[in-house]
């Protein structure tokens, strides 16, 4: 026959995964009152900006790169009207760039200015340069073409990026316009 032996209370209480217990409830009991009584519910804070945020364009000087079909590099400053933004900049800038190298001839006419999207990746900036395809335009030489990707990437570097992908028509490609390869 086993003999029931009673505890006492104090031999419950003192062991210690039972104080544990104890102490998570009392530290949960204020969370506990707060939540029965209908306490006042945390409410986000307001707008900070008051209105339309505004855009301010000012001239800028941007720099571009310009390398030309013996490989020669030179920078110019050019005055652009752009905001103050990474992308903006460096699109005004390209925009620039393109007249330059259609003046030497290393860009057809036929092609627009190419875009610009950039985003961080593991603290990096990565421009990407989204060139308009060649189409029924003709074809440029091949030295011409090289300066012209060349330059592109030169001046996105320039202008702070950290790497610089370039693009054909939005999508991925293999060349730039038939002759050198983006990779």
């Amino acid at each position: 026959m086993s003999s029931f032996r009673r505890r006492r209370w104090s031999e419950v209480v003192l062991r210690p995964h039972v104080l544990v217990a104890l102490l998570l409830f009392a530290s949960a009991l204020p969370w506990l009152w707060g939540g029965l009584t209908g306490g006042a519910a945390p409410r986000p804070p307001g707008a900070l900006l008051v209105g339309e945020p505004s855009v301010v364009i000012s001239p800028a000087d941007v720099p571009i790169v310009v390398i030309d079909r013996d490989g020669l590099r030179r920078t110019l400053l050019v005055e652009v009207e752009t905001v103050d933004a990474f992308d903006a900049r460096l699109g005004a800038a390209l925009v620039a760039l393109r007249t330059v190298l259609m003046e030497e001839r290393n860009w057809p006419p036929a092609v627009a200015a190419p875009r610009v999207q950039s985003y961080q990746a593991q603290r990096r900036q990565v421009a990407v340069i989204d060139v308009p395809p060649l189409g029924a335009a003709p074809a440029l030489a091949l030295l011409a073409e090289l300066a012209a990707l060349r330059s592109l990437q030169e001046t996105a570097f320039a202008h702070g990026a950290d790497e610089v992908r370039v693009v054909v028509g939005g999508s991925p490609a293999a060349t730039l316009w038939g002759q050198v390869a983006l990779h």
